[in-house]
Order: structure tokens, then sequence, then C-alpha cells
């Protein structure tokens, strides 16, 4: 069952339930996945780079979503933050 914010179209249910920008894990997770073989085959850090430009990209953008969220929504963002703790990472951050 869909749950959303009370008067608004923010889903507050399923995977957007457990993180307001789980979107933004499932890409840091397939650049690690990416990278982890180039790292066990070389041994060099470079094929970390690639989850490191996410992990430098989408932090920064969280917040400016949440802020320009907040302005979008108003309120209901702001019961949605409540709701929904986490930002990226479900549990942890």
């Amino acid at each position: 069952q869909q749950k959303t914010i009370s008067n608004s179209k923010i889903l507050c249910s399923g995977f957007w339930g457990t993180s307001r920008h789980i979107n933004y894990m499932g890409e840091i997770t397939q650049s690690i996945a990416l990278a982890l073989p180039g790292w066990l085959v070389s041994g060099s850090l470079i094929p970390w780079l690639y989850p490191a430009y996410y992990i430098a990209l989408f932090i920064p953008r969280q917040i400016d979503d949440d802020a320009i969220c907040l302005e979008k929504y108003g309120k209901p963002w702001e019961e949605y933050m409540e709701l929904v703790p986490y930002r990226i990472v479900p549990y942890i951050w």
C-alpha cells in the first residue's frame, strides 16, 4: 500500500520510506560494484575515484535537493523529513 504525506504527492512508503534520496544510494552502490573488480585485479586505488566522485557529487546535491523541496512543498516536506530522517543511507545517514 502506497502512503503519502497528507495533502501532497510526497511518497513515504517503500524505498522512499527508508531514505529521502535512496536513488543516490543505488548509484553509489553501483559505482562500488564497478570499481571493486578493477581494484581486485590491479590493486590500484584509481578505480575508487569513480565511487568517490559520486559521493562528492551526491552529498552536496542532497542538501540542495532538500532545500529546494522544502521551498516547494513547505510543511509536508518538513513532515516527510521527520518521518524519514535518513538522507541517503538508510539507518545510518
